[in-house]
């Protein structure tokens, strides 16, 4: 080892540039265009060092947390067990003091987008921001906007994905996600059915916010089996979809990792789709599996 280090000098100029590119040309292959994602839900906030270190070396570049409950008078809560805001207020480190550090650890790794999750099936979450919304609207003295703004500070929080499969209001969705526009976070959408309200929903806010919305997280197992991010139901005008696998064979179709990179990789080629996420963490976590589906995932996508 010695010797080679002491005679690195008589390589030609050329020739160590070319090792360089090479090098560095390795180093980004596997860098997708788009977010690789994997969404988590209780294993990502419950402190947990293994934890942590899957979720910041596996090689996604997106974390999706998931699922922040809007309660009837503003606070904010994951997934019933999290007290996150009350009364305008951050009050999370209460109940798991290391979860902003937790979030930062996992962003000094491979992971550079931070998304948290609002809803899902058989939650009111979208009916309570809607009367918020009509109530009080989304100005500075809204509980909304006191509640969201102690979140992004608290947390290194990136976007706010939203999960509505059961109301389905334009008009207060659009509102809310032009107040979390002006908190500095960009939005991304949860979709399974009902493509021309999203669709819809996505032109008439980006109408307002250029560029707010900069991400459709397509639900494409359980509900939304058979769906593609290639259909034309599911075009959002430039805004990039990016198609979520499942690791459970509770959510059909079960996708191993060789499996998510063969199904990525044919919508990478039908339609040129940069990115895709797995749901969900909580299912392969204490495995070399989060691992495997990253490397497989990116692979898919980068053609």
């Amino acid at each position: 080892m010695a010797q080679r280090i002491k005679n690195w000098r008589r390589i030609p100029a050329a020739a160590l540039a070319l090792a360089a590119a090479l090098l560095s040309g390795a180093a980004t292959a596997q860098q997708p265009a788009g977010y690789v994602g994997i969404l988590g839900g209780g294993p990502v906030y419950m402190h947990n060092d293994t934890n942590i270190q899957e979720l910041q070396t596996a090689g996604f570049n997106e974390l999706i947390v998931w699922s922040v409950e809007v309660g009837s008078t503003g606070d904010l809560n994951l997934n019933g067990e999290f007290p996150l805001t009350s009364n305008g207020k951050y009050i999370g480190d209460q109940k798991w003091p290391q979860f902003a550090q937790d979030l930062q650890t996992i962003k000094s790794g491979k992971v550079r987008r931070i998304t948290f999750s609002i809803g899902s099936s058989n939650f009111g979450d979208f009916q309570n921001l809607k009367a918020l919304v009509d109530s009080q609207g989304t100005g500075k003295k809204s509980i909304l906007y006191k509640d969201f703004a102690a979140l992004a500070a608290a947390l290194p929080i990136d976007a706010i994905d939203l999960d509505d499969e059961n109301s389905y209001d334009a008009e207060s969705v659009t509102k809310f996600a032009l107040m979390l526009g002006k908190l500095g976070l960009h939005v991304t959408m949860n979709p399974y059915t009902n493509a021309a309200y999203w669709t819809s929903l996505v032109a008439g806010i980006n109408g307002k916010s250029p560029g707010l919305v900069d991400a459709i997280h397509l639900q494409t197992f359980a509900g939304g089996q058979g769906n593609s991010p290639c259909a034309a139901e599911w075009d959002f005008g430039g805004v990039p979809v990016y198609p979520g696998l499942s690791d459970q064979t509770s959510a059909p179709p079960y996708s191993s990792p060789e499996l998510a990179k063969q199904r990525l990789a044919a919508w990478h080629a039908q339609c040129g789709i940069t990115g895709g996420w797995l749901w969900i963490f909580d299912q392969i976590k204490g495995t070399d599996l989060p691992k495997q589906y990253a490397h497989k995932m990116i692979k898919g996508v980068s053609g």
